[in-house]
């Protein structure tokens, strides 16, 4: 049966406060063989579409209302943040013990905001762009345990500095010279110019005699190298997921998703940033044949905290109540 199991763990950053601009996007785990379900050599490429709208106004666990023009000349958080996601994964499984992956991102996002001008009345400003991201390159190792139905390991690995970090809104600011881009604010740009590392561990146990397997996880990314001073906060995450197998080829998928980061900090950042959240992912997955599975989840927001600035509790951040991720994933 473990042939046509299929199973994924969602972490959609997208669904978690941690941008004023709303503008992570989701990172959906495909490291089957860490959850127990591909013991298969040789390589696997995966391919998913992600999607979230980052629209509704958050400070702490509340929503709020934006504020309303004044003559500021600041941004207002009133509209939304759209991210579309289409990574591209490669998992070669060298032995029973070694594994690597390579995760490439292509990401579409479209941010509008209201300028407050002093010098015209409000107006709208966007920046829309599809580039490549960050991509990452992970190593996995797996203790031997002696037992087929379970087994622990760890992850360990880079995200790299791929993405562009130069991305503008238009129009510029008319209160300045119209001629100077106007910059888009610098978690919401395709890449963030730090090289992080990322560390984790995990744990998946298949249920002998019954249809049932579940997972656990979790895993912290920091940087080590950052440009203009800037430095994303530190993630934390934390899956547990359990599958059922309903035939040999239909399976059942649900996991519990809880994502917490810290501040951003240093220059270009936004003291209103980080936060945590937790979700909940169900999913369905489909082997059309023993080698190609399809699948998809929706995940739901059951918890989300969005830090504020300490000097000004008012301000909030755009929030993702939901998202999606479909994908297909090939054997070879």
């Amino acid at each position: 049966m473990k042939r046509y199991l299929l199973s994924a763990v969602i972490a959609m950053i997208a669904a978690n406060a941690n941008a004023s601009c709303g503008s992570a996007f989701c990172s959906v785990n495909t490291s089957w063989d860490t959850q127990g379900l591909s013991s298969y050599e040789g390589l696997r490429v995966d391919m998913r579409y992600s999607y979230a709208k980052a629209d509704q106004w958050r400070a702490r666990s509340s929503k709020i209302t934006p504020d309303t023009p004044s003559g500021s000349d600041a941004e207002i958080e009133d509209k939304r943040t759209v991210n579309q996601v289409l990574n591209l994964d490669a998992d070669y499984t060298i032995n029973s013990r070694w594994n690597i992956a390579l995760g490439v991102p292509l990401v579409k996002r479209d941010h509008t905001h209201t300028f407050d001008s002093s010098v015209t009345t409000p107006f709208e400003q966007q920046a829309k762009f599809t580039e490549l991201g960050d991509i990452r390159v992970i190593g996995k190792y797996k203790f031997d345990l002696g037992n087929l139905n379970s087994g622990s390991g760890i992850r360990f690995g880079l995200k790299l500095p791929t993405g562009a970090i130069n991305k503008t809104m238009t129009p510029s600011d008319p209160a300045n010279n119209p001629t100077v881009p106007y910059a888009l604010e610098r978690s919401s740009q395709p890449g963030t110019g730090s090289t992080d590392a990322i560390l984790g561990a995990y744990h998946f146990r298949n249920l002998p005699g019954t249809n049932w397997g579940w997972f656990a996880s979790g895993q912290v990314q920091t940087a080590i190298a950052s440009r203009d001073n800037y430095r994303p906060g530190r993630e934390l995450s934390f899956d547990l997921g359990a599958h059922y197998a309903i035939t040999p080829a239909l399976n059942a998928l649900l996991q519990l998703n809880a994502q917490h980061r810290e501040r951003d900090s240093g220059g270009y950042s936004n003291v209103a940033s980080g936060g945590y959240s937790w979700n909940l992912s169900p999913g369905l997955s489909y082997a059309i044949t023993p080698q190609t599975q399809l699948y998809g989840f929706v995940q739901a927001a059951l918890k989300q905290y969005a830090n504020t600035d300490p000097a000004d509790p008012a301000s909030g951040q755009l929030t993702a109540p939901w998202s999606l991720a479909v994908g297909v994933g090939h054997r070879f």
